[in-house]
């Protein structure tokens, strides 16, 4: 009596098939976007906050001419917070 015994290259074929297939799949070129996300309020709030800042320290740094050092530094903040909200907006 013959026993059938299974080929061992036709099983070693097989893996060698799947490994191919799951390398094609690691290795697939896929699409990647490097822009940036657009310009958000937060991101408006915080320039303007920042501007605003900087505005304030050197309005009251500088001073003098027709504003007195105590108007000064609201008038930089607002000067300040406007540069900084369009300059975010702009960039």
């Amino acid at each position: 009596m013959m026993y059938e015994v299974e080929n061992p290259m036709d099983k070693a074929m097989a893996g060698m098939s799947d490994t191919a297939g799951t390398l094609a799949n690691m290795t697939k070129r896929s699409s990647q976007t490097t822009e940036g996300p657009g310009a958000t309020a937060g991101g408006a709030l915080m320039s303007g906050m920042g501007g605003a800042a900087a505005g304030a320290s050197i309005g009251s740094a500088i001073g003098g001419g027709a504003a007195s050092g105590s108007a000064a530094g609201p008038w930089g903040a607002v000067i300040g917070a406007a540069v900084g909200v369009g300059s975010y907006l702009l960039s």
